[in-house]
C-alpha cells in the first residue's frame, strides 16, 4: 500500500513520494495552493459533486466493500495492534456520519451563517492537517469540510500510520477525480523539519491533531495559523442506582472502540451513588458485561511495554487498596480488561486498554465541580441521568466561557459524533462559519 496520495496533474515524475524531500514538498504545497470554491459564484456543481463522491466513499468504507478493504485492514491491524473486529467497527463510525444528508445540512447551515456577507472571514487557499498516530482516521472530518468547501488541503499522516489517509483519497478520486485533485496526503518523520517547514511556507492554515508537547512545538513554527486539536478526553456519568444492563452494554462498547485511545474514548464513569455498596455492585456487573462483551470485541495484539503499562496501573490501584482506600478492583486473567472503583481519581493521569474507572460521586454537585476542574480538556459526555440533571448539566456547561460548547450524548454514541461536532471547537467554527466569537 502507498504511503502517499497525489492527484495526477501534480504528480512529479522522478520524485519518491513514499520518502519526500522538503524541496518537493514545497513544489507540491505551492501547486496545491488556489482560490477555496466555497460558496461563491457558479460553486454549487462543486459542493453537489463533493457531496455525491464523500456519500460513496462512506458507504464503501463503512461496509468495507471496496476493492482494497481487505488488505487495508490488514496492514491497518499490523500497525495498531487493535483486533480485527474491533478495527472495523471503530472506522466505520467515522464513515456513518458522512451522508448524503448530513453533508448538505452542513453546508446550508454554513451558507445561512455566512449569508454571502464580503466581511466574512476568507477561506485560505491552503490547508495543512497535521494528524496524529494514536487512533486511524482522526483527521477524516476536518479533511472532508475542507473538501466540501472547496479548500486545497494537504494532510501530513503520522509515521505510525501512513496508509488509510492515502487510500481513502485514492478511493475518492475513483468516484470523482476533480474533488480528489484538491487533496492530497503525505508522510514524513516528525523530526524532518525542513519537510513541515517548506509547507508553512506556503501559508497554510493549520490544523494539527497530537498531544500538548506536540501542539506547544507546532504552535512555535506556526504561529497564529495554527489551529490546535490537543490532548482532550470524554467521560460518562451514570446513576448506581438506576443503570440497566443494556447501558452497561453500551458503555463498554464506547470503551472497546479503538481500545480506548483518542479523544472521545472515555476516560472514566462518574458514578452517582448514596452508597459505597452501590459502587461496588457497579463494578461487579460492569466486569461481567466486559469479560462477556470481550467475545465480540476481543482484545488486541497489544505490545509488552502497552501490557506492561496495565499491570502498572492495577498495581498502583491494588497498592491503593492496601494502604486503606476506598478502592475496589477486578480485572481477567489476561490483560483483556480491568474495572476500578475509587471515591477519587486523577483523570490528568490517561489510561486506555479498556480500564474502566469508576469515580464516586455522593451528589451532583460533585459531579459539576469534577467537570469544571477539567473543563479545558473535556471533549464529551455519554449521559443517562436525570432529566432536571441533564438539562444542569447543559446549562452549566454552555455558561462556560472558555468553550463553545459540548458534546452531550447517550452512552454507546460517544465515538460516533454528528458530522458538525466539530463546530464545538471555537476557531473552527469562526473559519468554516466566518463568525467572530
Amino acid at each position: 500500500m502507498k504511503t502517499y496520495f497525489i492527484p495526477t496533474l501534480l504528480a512529479q515524475a522522478n520524485v519518491d513520494y513514499s520518502q519526500p524531500r522538503a524541496e518537493d514538498i514545497s513544489r507540491l504545497a505551492l501547486a496545491l495552493r488556489q482560490p477555496a470554491i466555497g460558496f461563491g459564484k457558479d460553486s454549487k456543481p462543486w459542493r453537489q459533486r463533493a457531496v455525491k463522491a464523500w456519500h460513496a466513499v462512506a458507504r464503501e468504507w463503512e461496509k468495507w466493500k471496496f476493492p482494497e478493504a481487505e488488505e487495508v485492514l490488514a496492514q491497518l491491524e499490523a500497525i495498531t495492534r487493535m483486533s480485527r473486529p474491533v478495527l472495523r467497527e471503530s472506522l466505520a463510525n467515522h464513515f456513518r456520519v458522512i451522508e448524503e444528508e448530513a453533508l448538505r445540512d452542513w453546508l446550508e447551515e454554513v451558507h445561512e451563517t455566512r449569508a454571502d456577507d464580503e466581511t466574512r472571514t476568507k477561506y485560505p487557499q491552503l490547508a495543512f492537517i497535521i494528524s496524529a498516530g494514536n487512533i486511524p482516521g482522526v483527521a477524516l472530518q476536518p479533511l472532508v469540510q475542507f473538501s466540501l468547501l472547496g479548500i486545497p488541503t494537504l494532510i501530513k499522516s503520522a509515521s505510525s500510520e501512513p496508509l488509510l489517509m492515502p487510500a481513502l483519497l485514492a478511493a475518492l478520486a475513483r468516484h470523482d477525480a476533480e474533488v480528489a485533485a484538491r487533496l492530497a496526503a503525505l508522510s514524513w518523520p516528525r523530526e524532518n523539519a525542513a519537510a513541515t517547514q517548506a509547507v508553512l511556507a506556503a501559508s497554510p492554515q493549520v490544523v494539527a491533531f497530537g498531544d500538548d508537547d506536540t501542539i506547544a512545538k507546532l504552535q512555535a513554527e506556526s504561529g497564529e495559523s495554527l489551529m490546535p486539536f490537543g490532548d482532550r478526553f470524554s467521560a460518562a456519568i451514570v446513576h448506581a442506582a438506576n443503570v440497566k444492563l443494556p447501558t452497561l452494554r453500551k458503555l463498554v462498547y464506547d470503551y472497546a472502540m479503538f481500545d480506548g485511545k483518542g479523544c472521545l474514548s472515555p476516560q472514566a464513569i462518574l458514578v452517582l451513588a448514596d452508597h459505597w455498596e452501590q459502587v461496588e455492585s457497579l463494578a461487579v456487573h460492569l466486569a461481567g458485561v466486559l469479560a462477556e462483551e470481550n467475545k465480540r470485541w476481543p482484545a488486541g495484539n497489544w505490545s509488552m511495554a502497552e501490557h506492561a503499562l496495565i499491570q502498572q496501573w492495577r498495581g498502583e490501584w491494588q497498592a491503593r487498596a492496601a494502604a486503606g482506600e476506598q478502592v475496589a478492583l477486578y480485572q481477567a486473567e489476561d490483560t483483556a480488561w480491568t474495572v476500578v472503583a475509587a471515591d477519587e481519581f486523577d483523570l490528568n493521569e490517561r489510561v486506555a486498554f479498556r480500564c474502566v474507572r469508576l469515580w464516586w460521586m455522593k451528589s451532583f454537585d460533585e459531579v459539576m465541580l469534577v467537570l469544571k476542574n477539567y473543563t479545558t480538556k473535556l471533549q464529551a459526555l455519554a449521559v443517562e441521568i436525570a432529566d432536571d440533571q441533564h438539562a444542569q448539566l447543559a446549562l452549566d456547561l454552555d455558561e462556560q466561557e472558555d468553550v463553545l460548547g459540548r458534546l452531550i450524548c447517550e452512552p454507546g454514541t460517544l465515538q460516533r459524533p454528528f458530522f458538525s461536532w466539530m463546530a464545538t471547537n471555537k476557531q473552527w467554527f469562526e473559519l468554516t462559519y466566518g463568525v467572530k466569537l
